[in-house]
This record gives structure tokens, sequence and C-alpha cells, in this order.
């Protein structure tokens, strides 16, 4: 997306809503969290859905991402305000493909892409004709990003298993895990291969004088099905880069992939705010953790 200029014009959207960002919002590093930045982009989508179906889906129907795909352009700050815009760039029977944009004090810090599906008993169905019509009224078409064709690689091969706890702040109005619970539990899921990697996030800068922030999280939901006790939490190193690496993500409810995510993490020189190479020893740990060749 962020190779695509028009996803950073804030003309580019036909619709917008205001945000507030929450001291909660906040990391370590006092920047707005990868959670918390996911989650104004589904706001806001909520919003402008609202906005432009006022009629509810059909019983038993209902409209969720099949696959959320986020750009972190720049750090987002408290508690300056935020304008988002939204766009539908196409819609048929399969999905709706929305983009969004948070924009903060003048600038685009994010942007979203997200594959809205119909589901229905837990499974992925075709989007009602009517739907497809009433939302064509709102389409400003565009050519999709290259990330929404993308199929993930083969999992990782060493995982840092967990068991994860349903909570009743994870289920959402529809009974069913809330999209900002699932990107918790894999940010949860990010942090705790950091911790089992030998590195401390209250340390940060690394050994180094680097830091890392999130770049990119791709993310594709499989079932929207009533959640179970507890989740399987998968995670590994998918591949290591010179001034990055990618963490794959997986969640299961028993047996049965819930969702799967693929994040890329970036080594920043905090002076620059440009990439930077690795250093030698946290390379070292991580490329241990890689895929057999």
């Amino acid at each position: 997306m962020r190779r695509q200029a028009w996803h950073q014009a804030r003309e580019a959207y036909g619709w917008h809503t205001a945000l507030a960002p929450r001291h909660a919002d906040l990391d370590l590093l006092r920047h707005l969290n990868n959670a918390a930045v996911i989650g104004l982009h589904i706001e806001a989508r909520m919003r402008w859905l609202d906005a432009v179906l006022p009629q509810a889906a059909p019983d038993g129907l209902r409209l969720r991402p099949a696959g959320l795909w986020t750009d972190f352009l720049a750090e987002g700050a408290y508690p300056a305000a935020l304008e988002v815009g939204v766009a539908l760039l196409c819609v048929d029977a399969e999905a709706a493909h929305i983009a969004t944009a948070l924009f903060q004090q003048g600038r685009c810090i994010g942007l979203q892409h997200t594959e809205l599906a119909a589901w229905q008993d837990g499974e992925r169905v075709p989007l009602p004709t009517a739907l497809v019509q009433q939302l064509r009224l709102h389409e400003q078409p565009r050519a999709l990003p290259a990330q929404a064709h993308a199929a993930f690689g083969a999992p990782a091969t060493q995982a840092i298993e967990e068991l994860l706890a349903t909570r009743y702040a994870d289920v959402d109005a529809e009974g069913l895990l809330s999209d900002v619970a699932l990107a918790r539990y894999l940010e949860h899921g990010r942090s705790r291969w950091w911790l089992d990697g030998g590195t401390d996030p209250s340390r940060l800068p690394l050994t180094g004088g680097v830091d890392v922030m999130v770049a990119h999280i791709a993310l594709r939901v499989h079932r929207a099905a009533p959640v179970p006790v507890t989740w399987g939490l998968r995670t590994g190193v998918q591949a290591l880069g010179r001034s990055s690496v990618v963490l794959r993500c997986r969640l299961f409810d028993g047996a049965l992939l819930q969702a799967d995510s693929e994040a890329v993490l970036v080594a920043i020189d905090p002076a620059t705010h440009r990439p930077a190479p690795l250093p030698d020893a946290v390379r070292e740990r991580w490329a241990a953790l890689l895929p057999a060749a």
C-alpha cells in the first residue's frame, strides 16, 4: 500500500471521521501501540459501514474481515487528534475491499486495507446481491494492493506455543471474537516470542543502539465461529533480512485455524529514524529460530 502514492493523499478518500487516541493506547516508547492503531482503522470502517448501510444485514449473516493488511508509516502520538479517511475500492459477490488512512498533525501515519466478507454459521458465504448493489453506490474504483493477492509462505517450523483464555472483553456485539481482540492476541504472540528470544522490550533500544518497529502486519481470518474457552497461539520466525525480521503468528481453536498473520519488524536508528542493520548478537539469536532450509 505504501508504494501506491494515492493511499497517503487525504483527498483520495470520499468519507472522513475524527477520532481521539487514548492514553491507554501508548506503548513503552510512548507511541500509539500497534493493536490500538489497527483498532482506530477498524473504528473508522465501522462508522463508515453504519453510515452507508443503515439497515442491518439479514438474520444470521455477519459482515466481517477475511483479511486485514496494515502499514505503519510513522509513530502516532497522544493526545493529538486523528482524522481517518475511508474509501470503498471495489465490491463483488466475494468481498468488499475498503481502504482507510490515518492522518495526524498534517501527515499520513498509517494505512489499512480490509477484505470485508459475509459469514454465516462460522463459514464464509457470498455477499447478497442487494448488499453488493447498495455498496456499489459508494465505490471509488482503484487497483487493489498487491498484498491482497499474496499468499503466506509455509508456517514457521519452530514456534513458541501458548494457551490464551478468552476474556469477556474479547467478545464483540455479535458474540464473536472482536477484530481488536484478535489484533491484541497476535501482538501478545509477537511480544512473547520477543521475550523468549532473549530481548526485553522494556529495555529498548537493543544492544547496538537500534529500536525495532512494526512496519507491516498481514492478517487472514479463516473462521467466524463462537469463541472457545481457550485459544492456542503459535509464533515463530518466518524470515530474517539485513534490517528486518518477519514473524508468523497463528491462532487456533483446538485443531482449527482461526487466523493467520505475518508481521514485518524493522530495526530503526533512533537518531535518524531510518532502517539500520540488526545487531550481530540479535541476528545470531533470532537466526537460530528460522525454519530449516
